[in-house]
């Protein structure tokens, strides 16, 4: 049987949120509304994820920041609402059987999101989303399972946003996604090519890459701060930036947030999953945390992606 530990905690929002904490004293915080981590801390109490300084914490909405999950649609790549409702609802901690491993550490939450008679009549499909979330030392992994519980079949598309907090955007660099064919949403979706050899900000920035590899590198000079994003089945990875005039236009986001934050994330895009009933669909998502004043100075794309191994 599954073991899960984990502290109910009650501050500032109506929903209910759940601590994990493991050894060597990093924790995350997750909301039961959206199964959204809001907060997660290295073993020196750092925040690693950014969330707004407009947030709304009252429950009603998807918290601008964090990891937000975007099912059963990405954007507004449908007819529902914007990213879908599952970041919108409820969910409940899952008590059920898994056929995933055998629990190994205490620091780790089953959740899960079934339909209800109201999101049928919007999608009307019958479902079961679950995720798992596990927490250890400098990493926190995501394992998100769709299951199609209808007689007919379905398809979706998926993403995990990754609210990441930088020193200054100006200063950051994404790498692994070079060469790769990207969706430019900032201009109506036409497909272009990466021709940098690393990403880097002076604008506003949206796009969606395309069959990226399962390695990404965000590297923070200032801070000296590398976040590497692993993942599996979401082979589109979603790099976005509002810059001053959006970041203006949303309202639970701070006029200057977008200097302090960046959204890389793993993502189900081009090729929607497509489920016939009693079929399943599991993904893996791995945010590992590391210094990197090892790479300062001369950056090895190559070294980056590969400095932590299979860690």
């Amino acid at each position: 049987m599954n073991r899960q530990s984990y502290n109910f905690i009650h501050e500032r929002d109506a929903s209910p949120r759940l601590l994990l904490s493991e050894p060597t004293g990093c924790t995350a915080e997750i909301l039961l509304f959206g199964a959204q981590v809001v907060s997660w801390k290295n073993e020196r109490r750092q925040e690693l994820l950014f969330i707004s300084s407009k947030a709304v914490w009252n429950a009603s909405k998807a918290i601008r920041g964090g990891i937000p999950i975007c099912f059963p649609q990405f954007s507004n790549l449908g007819t529902l609402e914007q990213h879908g409702f599952a970041r919108n609802r409820l969910w409940a901690v899952d008590n059920s059987p898994s056929p995933l491993p055998a629990v190994t550490t205490p620091s780790t939450v089953d959740l899960v999101l079934k339909s209800t008679e109201d999101d049928l009549k919007s999608w009307p499909h019958r479902f079961e989303l679950r995720i798992r979330i596990c927490l250890s030392a400098g990493k926190i992994t995501w394992i998100p399972r769709v299951r199609n519980t209808d007689s007919k079949p379905f398809t979706f598309t998926f993403a995990l946003r990754n609210y990441m907090p930088v020193s200054d955007i100006s200063e950051v660099r994404v790498e692994g996604l070079e060469t790769l064919d990207y969706f430019d949403h900032l201009l109506q979706g036409e497909r272009c090519t990466e021709q940098a050899d690393a990403i880097t900000f002076d604008g506003e920035l949206d796009r969606a890459y395309l069959s990226t590899p399962s390695k990404i590198a965000i590297i923070d000079h200032e801070r000296k701060v590398t976040y590497e994003l692993r993942k599996d089945a979401m082979p589109d990875a979603v790099v976005w930036n509002p810059w001053d005039k959006k970041a203006k236009a949303l309202p639970d986001l701070g006029d200057e947030d977008y200097k302090k934050m960046l959204c890389v994330d793993s993502a189900v895009i081009e090729t929607p999953i497509a489920l016939k009933p009693g079929e399943e669909w599991k993904g893996r998502q791995e945010l590992i945390y590391v210094s990197s004043s090892y790479f300062s100075g001369t950056l090895d794309p190559s070294k980056v992606l590969g400095y932590m191994g299979m860690k």
